[in-house]
């Protein structure tokens, strides 16, 4: 399971050094999907949480999952805040179809494959903070400033931890659980990829100027 989940991570880290973080549009519009994607978090993991059978295990589980939900509580205001420290505005950047095609299927697995299914969605996602935001957020900061870094900051220094807790979780984890987590976590990782080439064309569009008030406007 770890070199599955280290060998796709490694993709996305591919995707992360090849996108223009210098590029305040791209920046932005990352900033903006992730707020749509990270605000489906908790939400998740009590549909997640709601679902684990009431024994010894399942009650391990729930638990773990309530406090999770503690964990990530109002993390998309950090990626909004960002936003805003670009002098941009959320109500000018809908959800991209992208976005929503990564996030979705994860209740579908919830309800009818199996909760437990939902780590193949939150290991890929809570190893790439560790493994990637400190170099990230250094070119951030170079173009951008410091000030919009709070998104990366909490979830480079937070995730690490997460991790350690949720390999310890699927110690236990039967065969067929154990083989919904691995197919989740190829599918996450291509589905994350599709959201970040979906972020990078949205970006590349043309836009009308940004006038003072930073007020963005979509051209007809």
């Amino acid at each position: 399971m770890k070199e599955l989940l280290s060998r796709n991570v490694r993709r996305i880290g591919e995707a992360f050094d090849a996108f223009a973080w210098e590029d305040i549009e791209c920046y932005a519009e990352f900033l903006a999907q992730t707020y749509y994607q990270v605000r489906h978090s908790t939400r998740l993991l009590a549909c997640a949480a709601a679902r684990f059978p009431q024994d010894a295990a399942g009650n391990a589980m729930h638990l773990r999952f309530a406090a999770h939900m503690a964990e990530e509580k109002s993390h998309e205001k950090l990626a909004l805040h960002d936003l805003k420290q670009l002098g941009r505005d959320i109500a000018f950047y809908p959800e991209l179809p992208s976005t929503r095609q990564f996030y979705e299927p994860q209740y579908y697995k919830i309800e009818h494959v199996t909760p437990l299914a939902l780590f193949g969605y939150i290991l890929p996602l809570e190893s790439i903070g560790p493994e990637f935001g400190g170099r990230i957020a250094e070119r951030i900061a170079i173009a951008h400033g410091s000030a919009a870094l709070s998104f990366l900051k909490v979830h480079s220094s937070e995730d690490a931890g997460h991790l350690d807790k949720a390999f310890a979780m699927l110690e236990s984890a039967c065969a067929g659980d154990r083989l919904a987590i691995a197919e989740n976590i190829e599918q996450t990782t291509y589905a994350y990829l599709g959201m970040i080439e979906g972020i990078q064309r949205a970006s590349s569009r043309s836009w009308t100027s940004m006038p003072p008030s930073s007020a963005r406007v979509r051209p007809a």
